[in-house]
């Protein structure tokens, strides 16, 4: 089966794109309000996506932020994540056959919801002009 990305680079190239897209958009009120950190292990390839929402606009780093815990850390494989953003994979069913696994402030985790749906507003066409 091949990968979606070929290398980390070209991982990392696209979601710097996408994260850039939505950093100031209004769907990140509810990751702001929180203060909420999110880390996204991938694999295949490997990336550590930090996104940090303690002030406007969110950034993200490909880097542990220094002295802060993740809120909130989700692993899965990079083709999931590709599946996840371009809406192919539903939410509810990348939990229930542990595609996705979550872990840390479940009663936060609800702020993902917004920041997935900006990404997957963005995510197809930046997938597509970068991956062909």
């Amino acid at each position: 089966m091949s990968r979606t990305y070929a290398d980390a680079a070209q991982l990392e190239s696209v979601y710097t794109t996408m994260f850039d897209a939505v950093a100031d958009d209004d769907s990140m009120d509810d990751l702001v309000e929180a203060q909420m950190v999110i880390n996204f292990r991938l694999d295949h390839p490997d990336a550590d996506i930090w996104v940090d929402g303690r002030s406007r606009p969110v950034v993200t780093r490909f880097e542990p932020i220094s002295d802060v815990d993740a809120t909130l850390t989700a692993t899965l494989s990079a083709d999931s994540m590709h599946q996840l953003l371009l809406g192919t994979l539903p939410l509810g069913k990348a939990l229930l056959f542990r595609k996705l696994k979550v872990s840390g402030s479940k009663s936060k985790a609800m702020a993902l919801e917004p920041l997935l749906h900006a990404c997957q507003a963005v995510y197809p066409a930046i997938a597509s002009d970068a991956l062909g």
